[in-house]
């Protein structure tokens, strides 16, 4: 007996969702599938070709004399900031001990391995690949000249490094070999970073009397 009427009920819901959905369609006109109703805002895979304004290029004059006059400008800017101390905060990057490191003032360094000044002294980093400012960067080729820019340190500390481990097995052949090693490490404190002089200027060589280049 209750076959029947579940059927009965069931029919009746969907003729009333039937009814529903006409109604709401006829006052929301026909309905379309979601594919066509996006279609409009994607984008298309070939667009047509549009000439864009393109954007004016300046054109510079490639002669020698411009270049003089635009290299003669910027080593003005760059003695003028030497000058008057606006380079700001000046860093280097020196070779020392077979790596190069990026040093400013204040800075500690760490030197792996076997070196040779004895604690306090001061010393000179000579071998400098370049150095900057606030604007301006000096590249050496590949050195930048010893009387121009001046790497000044102190060693502060001479001491070994943690103990390393280095430990050797053979398998099957009851060998076993561990070696314990500790590296000489010697740490420098960067005193000052300094440009000597302007750049485009060589300060006359004294003392040379007698001397065979």
């Amino acid at each position: 007996m209750l076959r029947p009427a579940f059927g009965r009920a069931l029919r009746a819901s969907l003729w009333l969702q039937r009814s529903f959905n006409n109604e709401v369609a006829a006052v929301r006109g026909p309905t379309l599938p979601v594919w066509m109703s996006v279609n409009g805002l994607r984008t298309p895979s070939h667009t047509k070709y549009v000439n864009h304004p393109c954007a004016q290029q300046e054109i510079v004059d490639d002669t020698e004399e411009a270049g003089e006059t635009l290299t003669k400008n910027v080593i003005a800017k760059v003695n003028h900031q030497i000058a008057n101390g606006q380079s700001g905060r000046l860093f280097a990057v020196v070779h020392l001990a077979g790596l190069q490191h990026l040093v400013t003032q204040e800075d500690l360094l760490v030197i792996e391995g076997t070196f040779a000044p004895n604690l306090g002294d001061k010393i000179r980093l000579e071998k400098v690949l370049c150095v900057g400012g606030r604007d301006f960067t000096l590249f050496g080729r590949p050195l930048l000249s010893k009387d121009l820019v001046s790497v000044e340190a102190t060693v502060i500390e001479k001491n070994l490094s943690h103990c390393q481990i280095n430990f050797f097995s053979l398998r099957r052949n009851n060998s076993r070999r561990t070696k314990f090693h500790r590296n000489q490490q010697t740490l420098l404190r960067i005193n000052t970073v300094k440009v000597m002089h302007k750049i485009n200027e060589v300060k006359e060589v004294e003392g040379v009397d007698g001397r065979i280049f």
